[in-house]
């Protein structure tokens, strides 16, 4: 979500992130040298049909000179090891359709479509 652009989007963002760490999650973020280059927000989700706690990534993000240098995959790969520790089996994200080279990236990690998120405009 925060490769998306809105009037209030900065503060929205803020608002919900300080929801998700009120409430247990927190970031995983990556460095270089003291640099940070982006961060994966850990979080728990629940699923409605299994009634088990999942882990959730709510967020994923890579500055933009950090791209395509390997980080986003470093930093989930060590986001799923953090799941694991907490005892989670299974982790899910969303992802706008639009974004291809996040969907290349979760896709080749072994993430698979298990939902479609669809919408009108009336």
């Amino acid at each position: 979500a925060t490769g998306i652009s809105s009037n209030h989007h900065q503060q929205e963002m803020m608002k919900d992130y300080g929801n998700s760490l009120n409430n247990g999650a927190y970031f995983l973020v990556g460095l270089d040298s003291e640099e940070v280059v982006g961060w994966v927000l850990i979080d728990k989700g629940f699923d409605w049909f299994t009634e088990e706690e999942i882990g959730w990534i709510s967020d994923v993000y890579v500055k933009a000179a950090f791209r395509r240098k390997g980080y986003a995959k470093e930093l989930l790969q060590h986001s799923f090891l953090h799941f694991k520790d907490l005892g989670y089996s299974d982790v899910r994200l969303n992802v706008f359709s639009f974004n291809e080279k996040a969907i290349k990236l979760y896709e080749k990690l072994g993430f698979k479509d298990v939902c479609k998120f669809m919408k009108i405009e009336l």
